[in-house]
């Protein structure tokens, strides 16, 4: 299968890859939230000609506002300003506005056209790339959704600046990610913390290309593209216990720690490189506490998962330090034995 194209490049060069398309809307829309109305939109406006009259979409930021009652009021703003077939929504922000602002494009009138312009490193490695939207139900994450590709995917690293450090390193996690599924010498790269910041186009680019790889491979997740659930399983739990106070990339990285762990006892990774993981992860991540009162709450979190199978709860694991594996259906008392693991684990970031 085709995908769309991922452009990196300057906001400036915006309105020639739109218009390269030669395409004609209706109607065009732009979605941001509050922060992106502030912090991003303005420079998008003043590098657009084509964008000048666009209309206006705004929602509160965070995850609480990705629910299909939001959707719902998009979906009637939509109708109300004379939005048909033809229209284009542009998503402007961060995961939860590309998330939400695909769901409702993918289907108004069954579909219209949408762009992405991810505005956080997470949306710029991960949210934005491979065709998944979707909106949480009641508290659990992405219940409801579609399997929709943008047209196009424009990434300009300049938009991290506006980000909250805290922001910015929530992104990581999934970098990181792509290190331990899939490539061992980006893993390495991420080592070298003093770098960082030169590297960040690298570690983007790095980033796209490995995530368009699974999903070319796999795009209704049906195999191989599970690998990228690596730390999900149980950091979606904690990022729904926790909703609005642990970020996605810090309940991910807590994800991969605890999985890692379970990958060690399955005899896939050595003690050293689970301690590798561990290190890495507190280089960048504070310790989330974690009770064992609250172990009950976040195994039905789990049993919640979309990948779980006859009830089993299904994981991918690595296998050593840049490759993984799908389909491991681990017994629950595993599963609390890596919440405790990562428990007792002194908070190493320094």
């Amino acid at each position: 299968m085709s995908l769309p194209i991922c452009y990196q490049g300057p906001i400036s060069d915006f309105d020639s890859v739109l218009t390269s398309f030669e395409k004609k809307w209706t109607n065009l829309y732009i979605l941001v939230d509050e922060n992106t109305k502030i912090d991003c939109l303005p420079r998008l406006l003043d590098s657009s000609k084509v964008l000048k009259e666009a209309n206006l979409l705004v929602l509160d930021p965070g995850e609480d506002t990705k629910t299909i009652e939001i959707a719902d009021s998009l979906w009637s703003s939509l109708l109300e300003t004379g939005a048909d077939r033809k229209s284009l929504i542009i998503n402007l922000g961060g995961g939860v506005v590309t998330d939400l602002g695909g769901f409702v494009a993918s289907t108004f009138k069954r579909g219209i056209d949408f762009i992405h312009i991810p505005t956080t490193l997470l949306g710029q490695v991960d949210a934005a790339i491979g065709g998944k939207t979707g909106v949480n139900l009641e508290y659990s994450k992405n219940q409801v959704g579609t399997f929709a590709h943008p047209l196009f995917v424009y990434t300009d690293s300049q938009f991290l600046k506006t980000l909250p450090e805290r922001e910015l390193i929530s992104g990581l996690a999934e970098v990181v990610k792509y290190g331990l599924i899939a490539d061992k010498s980006l893993f390495s790269l991420l080592k070298d913390k003093d770098s960082l910041i030169a590297n960040l186009d690298v570690l983007i680019s790095t980033s796209i290309k490995l995530k368009e790889e699974f999903v070319v491979a796999d795009f209704k997740e049906t195999g191989e593209r599970k690998k990228l659930n690596f730390g999900h399983t149980i950091g979606h739990a904690v990022e729904s216990y926790f909703m609005g106070d642990v970020l996605h990339g810090e309940a991910i990285a807590l994800g991969m720690i605890c999985e890692s762990y379970i990958s060690f006892q399955m005899e896939k990774i050595t003690e050293s490189e689970l301690n590798e993981v561990v290190e890495m992860i507190f280089s960048f991540f504070e310790k989330i506490e974690l009770e064992t009162k609250m172990f009950d709450s976040l195994l039905d979190e789990m049993r919640a998962d979309k990948k779980n199978e006859d009830g089993k709860l299904n994981f991918t694991l690595i296998i050593g330090i840049g490759e993984s594996e799908i389909n491991y259906f681990i017994d629950e008392k595993l599963v609390i034995e890596s919440l405790n693991f990562y428990s007792t684990i002194n908070n190493l970031k320094n």
